[in-house]
Formats: C-alpha cells, structure tokens, sequence
C-alpha cells in the first residue's frame, strides 16, 4: 500500500506541478481587474490542497524528503503548544506534561509538529462535545520481551510521545484500520483518512514505532 500510495503522490505532484505553474503564467498574463483571474483563483485553491494531499501520502509511504537533526521533543511540544490550542477550540482543554531529563532525539521537527497537528485534530473530531486533550513525553526502555508481543519493535532506549483523549473511542474492528491510508469513520467530505496514516508514515521514516489504545466510551 505504502509503494502504490507513493507513487501515485508522485505522479499527482508531477501534474499538479504543471497546473500551478500554468496558474501563474495565466495570472501574469491577465489583468488585475480581470473577472477571470477569480476562477482561475479557484483553480489555484483546488490545486494547493491536492498538493497536501499528495505529501501526506509521501509521508504516509515514507518517500517525503525530510530534514532530520538532534531535536528536544519538549520544546517542539512547547512550541507547537499554541498551534494546538487554537486547533482544538475552548471546548477541549489540553494538558501537557513533560518528561524530566528527556534524551535528545534525532528527528525532522517540522514533521513533529505535523504529528502533534493530526493527532490535535483527530482527538477533537473524537469529541464533539469538548473534553480533555493529554500530551506527555518520557524517556523508556523497549525490552526484548516487549518486542515478543509487538511486530516491527526493536528494544533499545527510546523517547515516548503520548497522545490521549477522553472522545467516543473506537471498537477492536476500527482500531485495526486506524493507520490505513483513506480509511475514515467521518461521514462523506469531512475528512480524507489520510491524518492518522501520515503519522504513522513519519515515525516509521523516522525508524520509530507507533502502538495505538482505545475502547468504545474511553
């Protein structure tokens, strides 16, 4: 799914790349007052959000071009803090804690900040009503014994990044499908199914690990 869901992002940006700069051939050429430029505005619009669409499925294939370098997750999370809080609203109230003495890691941060985006934005769809959003971060040991009970684990010494929610929950069938690429229990045009599968995508590129916990109800 992951080489399928790359190679069409490619194609898609290769194509859009060509719309978008006949986008602006077309705005150069036009008057400012032209009527036409605002459909051709449309055009640009539509073309732009493809665009993300097509880098979320690179992200998800593990194809996006990053950046990585020796981050402190605690201060990406602080820094990513008022995003977030405009994101989830006054209905949701976030709590973040901080791990003491975390280890540095090496990661691309403006791909933590897209982690912490999605999961914001998936945990606030989970509660229509408002609730309560939870960051924490901690240094932890993958043991082998861990590894034994989880595919694709490696042990060794990691940092831990949790997301929580106190939404509607999802039932065993959903939570296996979580991480597909389209897979959404949103109704028709409100969401693509892509948030949750770019996550994993980044932290897999990233040769971390992700493991995801809910029940119907909490």
């Amino acid at each position: 799914i992951g080489r399928l869901a790359g190679g069409v992002a490619h194609d898609f940006n290769n194509m859009l790349s060509v719309i978008l700069g006949y986008v602006d051939l077309a705005k150069l050429r036009l008057a400012k007052q032209h009527p036409v430029l605002k459909d051709i505005a449309e055009i640009e619009k539509a073309a732009v959000r493809s665009r993300d669409i097509t880098t979320q499925l690179l992200a998800f294939s593990r194809k996006q071009i990053i950046e990585p370098r020796i981050i402190d997750l605690n201060e990406m999370v602080t820094h990513t803090q008022k995003a977030l809080n405009r994101l989830i609203g006054e209905d949701v109230e976030l709590k973040v804690f901080f791990g003491r003495n975390l280890w540095a890691i090496k990661f691309d941060p403006s791909q933590i900040e897209q982690i912490l985006i999605n999961l914001a934005v998936n945990a606030h769809d989970a509660m229509p009503d408002g609730g309560k959003l939870t960051i924490e971060t901690a240094n932890t040991v993958i043991d082998p014994l861990y590894c034994d009970s989880h595919i694709g684990f490696v042990p060794g010494d990691y940092v831990q990044l949790t997301v929580s929610d106190n939404g509607t929950g999802m039932d065993k069938e959903i939570l296996q499908h979580i991480f597909e690429p389209f897979f959404t229990t949103k109704e028709a045009g409100k969401g693509t199914g892509l948030g949750l599968a770019t996550v994993y995508g980044i932290v897999r590129q990233n040769e971390g690990f992700i493991n995801a916990y809910s029940e119907p109800g909490y």
